[in-house]
């Protein structure tokens, strides 16, 4: 990436991350060291941890020195401890890492530079590593699509650890989140910069590294996520019969099929084909795109 031969380090902004914890006491440690050795100049830490009860305190305490804000409550979700935090941000540029994240060297210096050297851009997007804990998949790369950009809210089009954005896209409404959701904040927002005309810039550069696994809420979310994605497209997307009826209709009973009959056979002969009609047969009402692309359906 090639930036302008007159950029200053002295001319970065000042970046803003809240992390949000509650009885992260195995991670939450490596999160905060991970943003410390960023030793990106104008870092400002804020932790909102929910009350723990393990010893998330003692290693928060430990690294008290480095972090602008932090406190140990009960509240309202993750979402609520999010704009604890956010409200608090004094950077110009904002985002939130979960306390089993951890963000890669030079993640912030790169993020950065781009939003110094480039004051048209609202929002910065890299890929994340998807790290699967329980051993079951290989680690997976999550690159920013620009092209979901586009037909938001129907798929995510980015991992929330590796998306930064001006602080300025999150005063514009009454709370930075909606705290209505659980699992979908992050694509409730994105559709929202997207609603105000929000400006993307997708790189390729991968700046965190993400735990999939047990205990991780998305991860166990199932059709608790499903329901929210629902909500948020009915919320944001006007259709008289909106795209999320024929997909509860046609494709959710498939997909609960497929989880029962997980071969290749199945796949090919059932599943695919199968898939493929409910694009077709959709298409020429909602568009190719966003039927081929509203393709969640987790039920655990």
């Amino acid at each position: 990436m090639t930036l302008r031969p007159q950029f200053e380090e002295k001319a970065l902004p000042s970046i803003s991350i809240v992390v949000p914890n509650f009885n992260g006491g195995a991670t939450i440690e490596a999160t905060l060291v991970s943003l410390i050795e960023q030793n990106y100049p104008g870092l400002e830490i804020l932790v909102a941890d929910g009350g723990s009860t393990d010893n998330s305190v003692e290693i928060i305490r430990k690294y008290e020195s480095h972090i602008a804000w932090w406190v140990s409550e009960k509240d309202r979700g993750q979402a609520n401890a999010i704009n604890k935090g956010f409200l608090r941000a004094k950077g110009e540029i904002v985002n939130w890492l979960c306390s089993d994240d951890v963000l890669l060297p030079n993640a912030l210096l790169t993020v950065g530079r781009i939003f110094a050297a480039e004051p048209e851009v609202d929002v910065v997007a890299g890929s994340t590593l998807e790290h699967f804990s329980d051993g079951r998949r290989p680690d997976r790369l999550f690159k920013a699509s620009r092209e979901l950009i586009d037909i938001l809210p129907v798929n995510n089009p980015c991992a929330q650890p590796s998306c930064f954005y001006r602080k300025r896209l999150i005063q514009t409404r009454s709370t930075p989140l909606d705290e209505s959701y659980n699992y979908a904040m992050d694509t409730e927002l994105w559709t929202y910069f997207r609603s105000i005309g929000a400006r993307w810039k997708m790189i390729d550069e991968i700046l965190c590294r993400a735990v999939q696994g047990e205990d991780n809420k998305t991860s166990i979310g199932g059709e608790k996520i499903t329901r929210e994605l629902e909500k948020l497209y009915e919320t944001y997307v006007h259709e008289r019969i909106p795209l999320t009826y024929w997909h509860r209709l046609l494709r959710y009973p498939l997909e609960r099929v497929r989880r029962r009959h997980r071969g290749v056979l199945f796949a090919y002969l059932i599943y695919f084909p199968y898939q493929c009609a409910i694009i077709a047969l959709l298409s020429p009402f909602y568009g190719f795109r966003r039927v081929r692309w509203m393709n969640w359906a987790e039920f655990g």
